[in-house]
């Protein structure tokens, strides 16, 4: 589903892409539908939005962008729900946190793993703890 905005006098595409988390998200295990919304102004930004409880939004980057090297390990039970896919066919994004009193920091210890292909996603918690909740945000702009 995509929907069009105007924006100074031209046309800007903004995708919405639903994803169904069967375990929901950590806090919020009732909620089990999401929409990764993209808008090419704010790449590589996206907003991960509960398509039941509309104020739930996430502002995301992927996590490529922000550790290149990151090492995404999945248990059996995660690829499962997510169906059988590739690895490089997964889009990883890290949630982002803006506070006031502190600089903006991602979680890359436990990202949030979209299917495209199934429309399945989950967040998954890494056993490996080399990452860090709070992986400081650098002020250089993401994937330059």
């Amino acid at each position: 589903m995509s929907e069009s905005l105007q924006y100074n006098n031209g046309q800007c595409e903004i995708r919405r892409t639903s994803y169904q988390f069967p375990r929901g998200i950590p806090a919020f295990e009732h909620v089990t539908r999401f929409s990764l919304v993209e808008n090419p102004l704010f790449t590589p930004l996206v907003v991960l939005e509960s398509e039941t409880v509309p104020p739930l939004r996430f502002a995301c980057a992927p996590v490529a962008c922000l550790m290149p090297d990151y090492h995404l390990e999945l248990s059996e039970e995660e690829s499962a729900l997510l169906g059988s896919c590739a690895h490089s066919r997964l889009l990883v994004f890290a949630i982002l946190t803006f506070r006031e009193d502190a600089p903006p920091t991602a979680n890359l210890l436990a990202p949030i793993v979209l299917n495209p292909a199934s429309g399945a996603g989950l967040q998954s918690v890494q056993a490996n703890l080399r990452y860090s909740h709070i992986h400081p945000l650098r002020e250089t702009s993401l994937c330059s």
